[in-house]
């Protein structure tokens, strides 16, 4: 059985294929894009929404049968397709040329799985099942979503900016953590962003207010 090692990857700027032209295949290259990855699309059969996107140039449309050779100095590869001979070649070539392939549907042709996702702002939760049971996933996703909702994403770009601070100000690594365990298990994200948000600065100033002090 595959052991899939989690890894989060920067993918903007790298050349990366989706081979098919469906509603799966629309859905990976949404993805992709979202992500800043220069998209080339290979199906004989497009979806209208993929063709008005190669129409508007934000990816490269070949509107045509997979053939050998498509997935030269491609980074990153998605097979959506329900024809298992294009499936196997892909898998084929994707080895020789070093691409890391996902084939929909079919674990062994796959270099990785695609977790389920819940995002808020910099915070990003992944959720894998190894391909055992992705609706399971989807469930623990849905569940999550309830606990870490849109203020998270707030509460991680303040924690953000008093990290770069502290680093800069605050010269004690004991001290650094032990601000950044009050900020995260000391303080109650509820109510007013407004509120929690001044708490958190006022906690990094007395802190770096004690640091100064027993410095002089």
């Amino acid at each position: 059985m595959k052991k899939y090692y989690p890894v989060m990857l920067n993918i903007e700027g790298r050349k990366c294929t989706v081979v098919g032209g469906g509603a799966v295949a629309l859905r990976k290259i949404k993805n992709l894009l979202n992500y800043g990855a220069q998209v080339k699309v290979v199906s004989p059969k497009i979806l209208t929404e993929i063709e008005n996107m190669a129409g508007e140039g934000r990816i490269t449309l070949k509107k045509r049968p997979y053939q050998d050779g498509d997935l030269d100095e491609n980074f990153l590869v998605y097979v959506a397709t329900d024809d298992y001979a294009v499936n196997q070649r892909c898998y084929i070539e994707a080895q020789r040329v070093g691409a890391i392939l996902n084939v929909v549907d079919i674990p062994k042709f796959c270099d990785f799985l695609v977790p389920a996702i819940h995002r808020e702002g910099n915070l990003t939760v992944a959720i894998s099942t190894d391909g055992k049971s992705p609706m399971l996933a989807k469930k623990i996703k849905e569940q999550l979503k309830q606990h870490y909702g849109p203020e998270y994403g707030d509460i991680l770009s303040i924690l953000g900016e008093i990290r770069k601070k502290a680093l800069l100000e605050i010269q004690e690594i004991d001290k650094r953590k032990a601000l950044f365990f009050h900020l995260v298990y000391g303080i109650t994200f509820e109510g007013d962003k407004i509120e929690y948000e001044k708490e958190m600065w006022n906690s990094y100033n007395f802190f770096k207010e004690k640091c100064i002090t027993k410095n002089k």
